[in-house]
């Protein structure tokens, strides 16, 4: 059963830009730890998550011509990350006050019935009795564990792992999200996949690879343009926090593991290689928040 996690949880605050006009709080529930060689060179998941919000506020800043350095309104982005591997999740009073959430990715699969996963589900079922306003991010992991919540599925990929760097095609609710956008380029690790988009849910894009890369739902009021502000639940099935070093790492682990082959493991270099647009997606996410 989810409990609230009375530990104090590993928080993070950074300044906003001139431009905030309000603190956020947000949430961050880790589903895994990085391996050994990511957290020498990158910390933890907490440290990954909050290193792509802190490059999100600067291109934030730097839209509206700040300079390095002067990018602080006084207003805080406080970031509180939970493990729920181990059973930890925010109180009632800590959802209540939260303006969002993001659950991570995992090398656990979110279609397996292990009691922290259903105990995640459950969760994540009661956050609208909890904070209906509440904005909720997932990421791989999350975003398939998300999609399980709200009535889909998650499954073995037919068409096996996707690794590295992918061009996603975004469907038209994708461009209106991001900017206009026909493609994003965002780093993969996974073999699992969402094979339809649940109800309530609109499709953000697709690649050669998988054909749900994302989904957006809105905040349930008929008269709220559907726009990046109103956004109540959005998932990428890629990795916006990851760069090329730490794909790397991964697959020269799973390659030593055995778990993908070598030929798979100098196809999947090859794309980890390629430019990403990791950076700006975290300043899209900050988007939602009025950032």
């Amino acid at each position: 059963m989810a409990t609230p996690d009375d530990t104090a949880p590993r928080t993070a605050t950074l300044d906003l830009p001139l431009t905030a006009s309000r603190d956020v709080s947000i949430l961050l529930l880790l589903a895994d730890k990085p391996i050994p060689a990511v957290v020498a060179q990158f910390g933890t998941y907490h440290d990954i998550f909050t290193g792509l919000f802190r490059r999100g506020i600067r291109l934030a800043a730097t839209e509206h011509g700040a300079q390095p350095g002067t990018e602080g309104s006084g207003h805080k982005l406080t970031i509180d990350s939970f493990n729920v591997v181990e059973g930890h999740f925010p109180s009632d009073d800590q959802l209540s006050k939260a303006d969002g959430m993001l659950i991570s990715g995992s090398a656990a699969s979110a279609h397996e019935d292990e009691s922290w996963i259903l105990d995640l589900m459950s969760f994540i079922k009661a956050l609208p009795s909890k904070n209906a306003s509440l904005k909720l991010l997932g990421i791989c992991f999350g975003h398939q564990v998300i999609a399980r919540a709200y009535g889909g599925t998650c499954e073995r990929s037919p068409k096996g792992w996707e690794i590295g760097t992918r061009r996603i095609e975004m469907t038209q609710r994708g461009k209106q999200l991001f900017e206009g956008n026909e493609k994003i380029k965002i780093h993969q690790m996974h073999r699992d996949h969402v094979p339809t988009v649940p109800e309530g849910f609109d499709l953000l894009g697709s690649s050669s690879g998988c054909d749900v890369h994302g989904m957006v739902r809105f905040v349930e009021d008929e008269g709220a343009p559907h726009t990046v502000e109103n956004v109540s639940i959005l998932t990428l099935q890629g990795h916006p926090e990851f760069n090329s070093t730490i794909v790397n790492e991964v697959i020269d682990m799973r390659e030593a593991k055995g778990v993908i082959s070598h030929e798979l493991a100098e196809e999947s270099r090859e794309y980890a290689g390629e430019h990403d647009d990791g950076d700006w997606i975290g300043r899209m996410f900050l988007r939602m928040f009025g950032v």
